[in-house]
């Protein structure tokens, strides 16, 4: 109980808001043209206090180098919308992977959404928004998935009806 509430407290900032939906709302900002927002720069202001343009800029590249280099248009959402994108939860789990040094899912992200020749970039852009973040106190928790197992399990179950 106690690791789970100090891994809780060490992904929050400001009193209940998540750094992963700050992220995702900085995208958001960033992508409907409001990167110059004042309430954006005191979150950060509260969030990373004298590294906060540094993380932003950070963060920043990190979108320009992944936009650039995208296999596809990457779906995000409004501004004021409470839940996430697919896309957004991916970004991410993206960079949960690369601050818990998993370099096989990292790279397996990194193939899904970005073209071969732009993955280097990429790759350098996510690594120094984690050097930021981390230097910040910040670690986005990773996602636990549990595989499906090998054979497809069915269980039968006959009833009698009374008639």
């Amino acid at each position: 109980m106690a690791r789970s509430r100090q891994r809780e407290q060490q992904n929050r900032y400001d009193g209940e808001l998540c750094a992963g939906h700050l992220l995702v709302w900085t995208w958001r900002k960033f992508v409907s043209g409001h990167a110059d927002c004042p309430l954006l720069a005191r979150e950060y202001f509260s969030f990373a206090g004298e590294r906060a343009d540094e993380l932003l800029s950070a963060f920043a590249a990190f979108l320009q180098t992944l936009g650039h280099g995208s296999r596809r248009i990457l779906a995000v959402g409004h501004p004021h919308c409470a839940g996430i994108t697919p896309d957004e939860g991916q970004i991410l789990r993206l960079i949960a992977a690369a601050q818990s040094d998993d370099t096989a899912l990292l790279t397996a992200h990194l193939r899904w959404l970005v073209k071969s020749e732009h993955q280097p970039a990429t790759w350098r852009a996510v690594n120094h928004l984690v050097a930021n973040l981390s230097a910040c106190g910040v670690v986005l928790p990773t996602i636990a998935t549990t595989p499906p197992p090998r054979a497809a399990m069915l269980e039968v179950v006959h009833r009698e009806y009374a008639q």
